[in-house]
C-alpha cells in the first residue's frame, strides 16, 4: 500500500539527516545579548525560514514522483507466477487376455491296413483229360431228344472253359452222328478242382443207320481237345425220331453253368 506525504517527507528527512556530517569543532555558544536582541530574534527567524524552505523543497515530488531529490525505490510487486499442475498419465489398465478355448485335438483315426493284393495267377484253358462229363438223363420232347450233362474238373488246378462249345452225337465208337455248329465267342468260366457244371443238349431228325451202341454226347473245346459224356448205360441207343430224310439232323446245347 502507497505510503502518506508525511511518512515520505519523515523518511527522507531521516535520510538528509543521515547524511550530515558532525562539525570537526562544537559550535560556539550563540550569546544573545541585550543589545542586539532585535538582530538575534531576525537572524532566528532567518533560519526557521530557511528550514521550512528546505522542507518545502524536500517535500517536493522528484521527477519520478518522489519527495526530495533522494529516490525512492518502489516496492518490486511480487509476481504470482501461476503454476499449472501438469496432469498425470492415469495408467490405463491392461486389458485382461480373454480365454481361448484350445479344441482338443480329434482322436486320430486308426487306420485300417491296406490289404496288399495278391495277384491271381493267370489260368489256363482246361485240359480235356481231366475234365469227366456223363449223361444223367435223357428226356424226350416233341421228335427231340435231351441230355442232362455233368461236367466236372477232375485236375487239382483251377483252369478256364468257355460257356459255349461244339456239341456232338456219337456213337460207341465215337463216330459223329450228327455235328452241332461253332458257336459263337462266349464267356470264360473259372472251374476249381472238383466244381461241377451243367448243361442240357438238345438233338432232332437223325435218319441214318443204327448206331453202334452206347450212344452219348461230346463235346469239342474252343481251346482243342474234346471231351465225350459217359451214357446213361452201356447199352443205350437213345435216338431223336427221323423227322424227314429230306430235313437236316439238328443238336444244339445251352451253355454250361454251376
Amino acid at each position: 500500500m502507497a505510503r502518506s506525504r508525511v511518512d515520505r517527507i519523515l523518511a527522507e528527512w531521516t535520510a538528509v539527516a543521515h547524511e550530515a556530517r558532525r562539525p570537526a569543532l562544537p559550535p560556539r555558544a550563540v550569546v544573545v545579548r541585550g543589545g542586539r536582541s532585535g538582530a538575534t530574534l531576525a537572524g532566528a527567524g532567518l533560519v526557521a525560514v530557511a528550514l521550512v524552505i528546505a522542507v518545502v523543497w524536500l517535500g517536493r515530488p522528484g521527477p519520478n514522483g518522489s519527495v526530495g531529490s533522494v529516490p525512492t525505490t518502489p516496492a518490486s510487486p511480487t509476481a504470482t507466477v501461476e503454476v499449472t499442475p501438469t496432469p498425470v498419465a492415469t495408467p490405463t489398465p491392461a486389458a485382461t487376455p480373454t480365454p481361448v478355448a484350445t479344441p482338443t485335438p480329434a482322436a486320430t483315426p486308426a487306420r485300417t491296413p491296406t490289404p496288399t493284393p495278391v495277384p491271381t495267377p493267370a489260368l489256363g484253358p482246361c485240359d480235356a483229360a481231366k475234365l469227366f462229363a456223363r449223361i444223367t438223363l435223357w428226356e424226350g420232347a416233341a421228335g427231340h431228344r435231351i441230355a442232362n450233362v455233368e461236367l466236372t474238373n477232375t485236375g487239382s488246378i483251377a483252369c478256364t472253359l468257355r460257356a459255349m462249345s461244339r456239341p456232338q452225337l456219337v456213337d460207341g465208337h465215337g463216330s459223329v452222328l450228327i455235328d452241332g455248329a461253332i458257336p459263337p465267342a462266349s464267356k470264360l468260366l473259372a472251374v476249381a478242382p472238383g466244381d461241377v457244371l451243367k448243361t442240357l443238349v438238345q438233338d432232332g431228325n437223325y435218319c441214318g443207320p443204327d448206331p453202334v451202341v452206347p450212344v452219348s454226347v461230346a463235346f469239342v473245346l474252343s481251346g482243342g481237345g474234346r471231351i465225350v459224356a459217359n451214357p446213361v448205360s452201356p447199352t443205350d441207343a437213345t435216338l431223336p425220331p427221323c423227322n424227314g430224310a429230306g430235313s437236316a439232323a439238328s443238336i444244339e446245347m445251352q451253355p454250361w453253368a454251376p
